[in-house]
This record gives structure tokens, C-alpha cells and sequence, in this order.
């Protein structure tokens, strides 16, 4: 072998081995992971069986202190974020049971729908709603606000102002509050309500208060069915100023103070 031959191997040996060299040692720096998104659509489904439908107060079938009615209650309510703080919301609530003939179609007694958005900052939200309510070939149409606080007992402040549409216009105001605790996989809610109303609202001549409210639910996962999903048990007492609940003359809702019972399933997607 040439001197100048050995010379040109280990030139060529040299220049293959210097990449792997070059990286002897070191450690590629991991790819840096994508933040995972959060949709921009979200919704909930929920699917209900109620021993009564109380219409801010007012007992629509009234079942009074009795169980005697099974009513349907499915809604759906999507939401759309805009920016991390603005959403639209867009749901719809079925009335679905046999206790009348109905005017929208088999055994669908009322469907309301409603659309409005809502924006959080701090710990406060602020909630705009328009609602219109079909049943018994009637619209009930109205604009609502609410404004929620995020902190200890949930307070909130819903204003409901009926649009004189095809009945007179008229407001109505709720202060509510919810405790809300966890015992073991159980969640447990305790929320509580008190109502005033404009006169006529609801049938009576004057206005002032119209109901209190208590109630205790009971809610569990049930991830089998989806993620987030739960099955709640529920009971709610409702004491009412049968004054401001008048038809015909009469008071409209059966009994002054009544319990009244719930169970479903909610869906979030």
C-alpha cells in the first residue's frame, strides 16, 4: 500500500465519521407538545322525569301536593365560544306528557326555545336571553338577565320580562343561591330561591312576592354512558302566595306549598 493511499483513506474514513462524531454526547431536545384545544361548540343534554312543571311558581298541571303526573322533560342547550370570556348559547325545553290534547303534536305539550350569550369577567357572569315559549297555540315571548357570582353560595339575580305579545307584559324577579358539597362520588346541591312579581303576572291584581323555594339534589357519574355524564335525584318544596296565582278568579295552583320531584340524566358534549 502507497503512502499517498493511506493518506487518501483515512482522508475519506475522516469525513464519514465526523457527523456521528459530531453528535456523540448529545441529546436531541424533545418536540414540544401542542396544547390540546378546547372546542369551540359544547353542549349538555339532559333528560328528566318530573312529578310537576312550576312556571316561576305557578303549577301548570296542577299536581299540587300529589304525584300523580309523570311528565317528560328533555332540553338541549349549545354553547359557542367567540373569545375565552364571550359564548352564545342557543337550547331548546320539551313539555313532553298526556295530560292535555296537544296543539304542536302527539304528546309534545310545549317547546321553548331560546338563544342569547353570555360574558364572564372575574367571578362575575353576565347572561342575556331571549326566550319564546309555544304551547296551546300561544307564543309567550321574553327577554331575561342574569347576573351570577361565582364565590361562596353561588348567588345570581335573574330578571324575566315578558313581552306583550299574546299575553299583557309583565316582570319578574328572582334572587337564588345554591350550597354545593361532594360526600364521597356523591355531589349534593342545595339550591334556594325567592320570587317577586309585577300584578297581573300570573293572574292576581297586585304584585309582591310570589314563591320561596328549597330543594336537595343528589347527583352521581355514570361515565359509562359518556364522559361527564351523571344521573340526579331531586326534591324541591315551593311555598307560593296563592293571591298572585289566580284563573278565573280562583287560585290557580292547587295547593299553597307542595314538594315536588325530579331524576335524569345530564350529557355534556
Amino acid at each position: 500500500m502507497t503512502h499517498s493511499y493511506l493518506k487518501s483513506t483515512l482522508a475519506l474514513a475522516t469525513l464519514i465519521a465526523l457527523p456521528t462524531l459530531s453528535w456523540a454526547g448529545t441529546t436531541s431536545a424533545p418536540e414540544a407538545v401542542a396544547p390540546v384545544e378546547k372546542p369551540s361548540i359544547t353542549g349538555n343534554l339532559s333528560l328528566n322525569l318530573d312529578s310537576h312543571f312550576i312556571s316561576f311558581g305557578a303549577d301548570t298541571w296542577g299536581g299540587g301536593d300529589s304525584m300523580r303526573h309523570i311528565l317528560f322533560h328533555p332540553s338541549l342547550e349549545l354553547n359557542k365560544a367567540v373569545t375565552d370570556n364571550f359564548k352564545l348559547i342557543l337550547g331548546t325545553w320539551w313539555d313532553v306528557n298526556d295530560q292535555n290534547t296537544s296543539s304542536i303534536g302527539d304528546r309534545v305539550q310545549e317547546v321553548d326555545v331560546w338563544f342569547g350569550g353570555a360574558y364572564t369577567t372575574g367571578i362575575l357572569t353576565t347572561t342575556v336571553m331571549y326566550q319564546q315559549w309555544m304551547y296551546a297555540n300561544l307564543h309567550e315571548q321574553a327577554v331575561e338577565l342574569k347576573l351570577a357570582v361565582d364565590t361562596f353560595l353561588k348567588p345570581y339575580v335573574l330578571i324575566h320580562e315578558r313581552l306583550a305579545t299574546d299575553y299583557n307584559d309583565g316582570t319578574v324577579a328572582i334572587l337564588g343561591a345554591s350550597y354545593d358539597f361532594k360526600a364521597g362520588p356523591v355531589s349534593f346541591s342545595v339550591p334556594a330561591a325567592v320570587e317577586v312579581e309585577s300584578s297581573g303576572y300570573h293572574g292576581g291584581t297586585k304584585a309582591g312576592f310570589g314563591y320561596g323555594s328549597l330543594g336537595l339534589t343528589g347527583s352521581v357519574p355514570v361515565e359509562f354512558i359518556s364522559k361527564g355524564a351523571s344521573f340526579s335525584v331531586g326534591v324541591t318544596g315551593y311555598t307560593t302566595n296563592n293571591r298572585l296565582f289566580v284563573k278565573d278568579g280562583a287560585p290557580s295552583n292547587p295547593a299553597k306549598s307542595f314538594l315536588t320531584y325530579t331524576t335524569g340524566l345530564s350529557i355534556p358534549f
